[in-house]
């Protein structure tokens, strides 16, 4: 379809954004979030719909906060879990990357104990903080009903559905970007942002992850590249049909002229292969749930 086909169709005032998303058949490929080095504070508050910059911490912490992210060029997402007998509070600093992810926990006696970590250190690697590595998996769902109702409706039920099965490390977060696909998630440790996963998809999506394959039909892109090697890593597992997340590094990527980049993968074999991705007509589409305010979204074409 072309884009003012799919503008002619206008949804009904109380649409969801996921529904239509999906119904205009709008690509996965490229959506994920772009950043290295992200921050998880659990925070059992109710969320609003900006709720790491619009919450109740305490000032110096807030304050904290946007000092440190702004220092490490970091995200900062809020999670939370049901607490059980727990009296801490468990923050994460996650850094992405192809094959060196590392993340790192700590358990908070309180939330002023954020201002006795040195996040440029712990990014840095500093051995100091070894012994809070983690490998264990952490997958985050998308919850947040203020920031749109799919994420509040769909991420819930794919909420429940992943509880059921007993998965540990099971989170809710705040916005990831993008709730016209959720349900949406995040997976830990290496920085997976899936979208579209149903409660029926929970079996298939823990096999991937337990393999460490990628569910490409799901994937909006790994968090660590940017949204044209994203489409690029996408077309070129389809193309080979080679899904090990291990299987391919980026290399480089080369802009050969404007809206046109040369991308660069090299195999475990150190078989080169080259994608050459080009913007496309830009998408315009209803992204938020109920509000008729039409958005134009990049799209890209990918060869060989």
């Amino acid at each position: 379809m072309t884009l003012n086909l799919k503008m002619t169709n206008i949804p009904n005032p109380d649409f969801y954004c996921s529904d239509w998303s999906e119904a205009i058949d709008e690509s996965l490929a490229g959506t994920a979030v772009s950043h290295k080095i992200w921050l998880f504070l659990e925070y059992n508050q109710q969320w609003s719909a900006k709720a790491t910059s619009d919450n109740s911490l305490p000032q110096p912490v807030q304050d904290w906060l946007a000092a440190q992210g702004g220092v490490v060029n970091g995200r900062l997402q809020f999670i939370k879990q049901p607490r059980g007998q727990r009296t801490d509070w468990a923050f994460f600093v996650a850094i992405f990357g192809e094959t060196d992810s590392r993340v790192y926990r700590f358990d908070l006696a309180s939330y002023e104990a954020l201002f006795g970590l040195d996040l440029p250190a712990i990014v840095a690697a500093d051995s100091r903080y070894e012994a809070n590595l983690t490998t264990e998996p952490q997958i985050l769902v998308c919850t947040n009903g203020k920031r749109d109702v799919c994420c509040a409706l769909q991420g819930l039920a794919l909420l429940r559905a992943l509880a059921a099965a007993n998965v540990p490390g099971l989170w809710e977060t705040t916005h990831l970007g993008g709730h016209r696909f959720a349900p949406t998630l995040l997976a830990l440790p290496d920085g997976l942002n899936y979208g579209r996963i149903q409660p029926q998809d929970v079996p298939q999506l823990l096999g991937h992850l337990q393999k460490r394959t990628l569910w490409l039909d799901k994937l909006r892109g790994r968090v660590c590249y940017e949204p044209v090697v994203q489409v690029a890593e996408q077309f070129l597992r389809q193309e080979t049909a080679v899904s090990h997340l291990t299987a391919y590094q980026h290399t480089a990527t080369h802009p050969l002229a404007e809206g046109v980049w040369q991308v660069q993968f090299q195999a475990s074999n150190g078989q080169l292969h080259t994608v050459t991705v080009e913007t496309a007509e830009p998408l315009m589409t209803y992204p938020s749930s109920g509000s008729l305010k039409a958005k134009s979204v990049p799209q890209f074409k990918a060869t060989r």
